[in-house]
């Protein structure tokens, strides 16, 4: 049987019967201010950016000096920040959404109906009730969305925070409930393509979740990192050019929206499935 084509939003029948169809939410609301004001500002100095070796800063208290922007760093890579408002949303619901949505595009699509296509790994293990959320979701999701006006066909493959972190026994005390932590592919080769981290932080007595990304710099994964070709692809150059020229704006505002609707409904779609 021929695989039907992705497409966007939902036809009818896709959310006959399913228990979630009420949090079906196609209108989607404006970016929040904070997010507005970056994507206006347009590309911010490589000088306020994070590089990925010095992740552990993200788990200090206070802000960074870029929290939302995007930038490319002296090396090519693209580096992308987003900071966004979520009052109700915890560590523990975005950790259970994380191994919970794959399971149907339907759900996927609740993230971002303007946006995502499918979504879906090769255990397909989502709903399996003995897995705890986090054996759920760290493991490799095959994601099909738009990211401006291109369809992104890409992998990401969830590992524990300590491959990214040295250090994580500041994270609780100062707020962090949650980091997810990927490593991105393309799905048509064994090329990784950047990392990206979602934390949710408690402050002032709310929650925001922090995203960064870092792109660029392609890998063949199948060599060794010091086998010339690779050497070539990370090269600042290759990088640039290897990159759509906008994708630092439609990465900001992509995330910034899929993760303002998303506090849109998680909390009652959480509370839907853990009636407790």
């Amino acid at each position: 049987m021929m695989k039907q084509k992705p497409y966007l939003g939902m036809r009818p029948g896709d959310l006959d019967g399913k228990r979630y169809a009420r949090f079906w939410q196609p209108e989607m609301r404006p970016l929040q201010p904070q997010v507005a004001r970056a994507v206006e500002r347009g590309g911010e100095a490589p000088g306020l950016c994070l590089g990925l070796a010095d992740a552990d800063q993200l788990l200090a208290p206070g802000n960074l000096p870029l929290e939302n922007g995007f930038s490319r760093l002296e090396d090519g890579t693209l580096f992308v920040a987003a900071r966004t408002n979520m009052p109700q949303v915890t560590g523990a619901m975005f950790e259970w959404w994380m191994g919970w949505h794959y399971m149907e595009n339907q759900r996927y699509k609740l993230w971002h109906p303007g946006a995502h296509l499918e979504n879906g790994t090769a255990e397909m293990r989502g709903d399996d009730t003995k897995r705890s959320d986090r054996e759920k979701y760290r493991t490799t999701h095959r994601v099909t969305e738009y990211v401006g006006k291109r369809v992104e066909k890409i992998t990401i493959t969830f590992h524990e925070p300590g491959a990214y972190f040295s250090d994580l026994s500041c994270a609780e005390e100062n707020g962090t409930t949650a980091l997810v932590c990927g490593r991105v592919r393309l799905q048509r080769a064994p090329v990784t393509i950047g990392h990206l981290i979602h934390q949710i932080r408690e402050a002032d007595g709310e929650s925001e979740m922090r995203s960064r990304f870092w792109l660029g710099r392609p890998q063949i994964d199948t060599l060794a990192p010091d086998n010339p070709l690779n050497r070539l692809l990370r090269s600042g150059p290759v990088s640039q050019l290897a990159l759509p020229p906008r994708l630092g704006r439609d990465m900001l505002i992509h995330c910034g929206m899929e993760m303002h609707h998303l506090a849109r409904f998680l909390p009652n779609l959480y509370a839907e499935y853990h009636p407790e």
